[in-house]
């Protein structure tokens, strides 16, 4: 059963930004608290996928890492998983859309609306899957209840303190459904089509959709780790030194580029430098498990003793997993 006061840890300690959405006084203030709001979203949907214990190792292992798994997959997991309902993953894909949208100036007054609502769903899914009371919504209403929409002509600058959330009509709920119904049906991006071929093992197939993926967009550092993975996975770690260069480069402080370095050193037989790396790893992404599994690991194979000191200081979720890790696996 879901624990849903671990899955909804983030809401919770994102609700200063949250509350914000309905009292922010500036341009700059909403698009602080959206980014805040949508990064906290995020990390409750991955860690709601990572706590399904029917999900494979490899998407229970990846979910938490952006690098890894792209939004985009993390919410097609959890509907193929049924852990959200059909109208919050359109209500997701409407706020993930205004996020895009808005990129680094221009947040709208209704992308606040949809933010709150989603926040509201978000919270009451979750604690009924996890067999406790939903929480209220909408400021008070219950779930479901029905608001107002926000006026069409409502300008794009500061508002004033509380007023009714924006909830998508009837029709434009329909069309956001039917949307995400048919995308992946027909319109899967080639980078949907790698992480899908990368989950089922096939790796021949998922190294043509990444590198596919490169040619239009030479600097996409997930593509490059995914591909990485797969040529040191078959040995070729020549080439993926190669990729895993460059994509330290474009994105030196992301902590799956450096955890995946870390692993190519070890099949190197450097543990030393591979110790840099997850280190590093760490230092960018404490709460991440998996970057602690592999400093042990790394610190171990380097005869190193502060293995044992940093097996003691690591979270919980990465001793267990160091416990009952299977010798060699990485």
């Amino acid at each position: 059963m879901t624990d849903p006061d671990r899955v909804l840890r983030p809401l919770r300690e994102a609700e200063p930004a949250i509350d914000s959405l309905d009292t922010y006084d500036s341009p700059v203030a909403l698009l602080d608290a959206l980014r805040a709001t949508w990064h906290a979203v995020e990390r409750t949907l991955r860690t709601l996928l990572r706590s399904d214990a029917t999900a494979p190792d490899e998407i229970r292992m990846t979910a938490l890492s952006p690098a890894q798994m792209p939004t985009e997959t993390v919410l097609a997991e959890l509907r193929r998983r049924d852990l959200i309902s059909l109208e919050l993953a359109g209500r997701l894909h409407e706020l993930q859309r205004a996020m895009d949208r808005a990129g680094e100036s221009e947040a709208r007054p209704a992308d606040a609306d949809v933010a709150l609502a989603v926040v509201s769903q978000l919270k009451a899914e979750v604690s009924r899957r996890g067999g406790g009371p939903a929480p209220e919504t909408g400021r008070g209403l219950p779930s479901g209840t029905a608001m107002e929409p926000a006026a069409a002509d409502e300008p794009d600058g500061a508002r004033g303190p509380r007023r009714p959330l924006y909830l998508l009509g009837g029709v434009a709920t329909l069309l956001v459904v039917i949307a995400v119904l048919v995308y992946p049906l027909g319109r899967e991006s080639e980078m949907e089509r790698g992480v899908a071929a990368f989950a089922q093992d096939s790796a021949g197939v998922a190294e043509r959709h990444f590198r596919a993926v490169l040619e239009q967009d030479v600097d996409n550092v997930t593509a490059r780790l995914y591909l990485g993975r797969i040529l040191r996975s078959q040995g070729r770690t020549a080439e993926a030194a190669d990729v895993l260069r460059a994509a330290a480069r474009t994105a030196p402080a992301d902590a799956a580029v450096r955890r995946e370095l870390g692993y190519l050193f070890l099949d190197l037989a450097a543990p030393a430098s591979a110790v840099e790396q997850f280190r590093r790893a760490v230092e960018l992404e404490p709460d991440d498990p998996l970057n602690w599994v592999g400093l042990v690991t790394s610190l171990r194979a380097a005869g190193d003793p502060a293995a044992e000191e940093w097996l003691r200081r690591a979270p919980a979720e990465a001793r267990t997993l160091i416990q009952n890790r299977p010798r060699g696996r990485q």
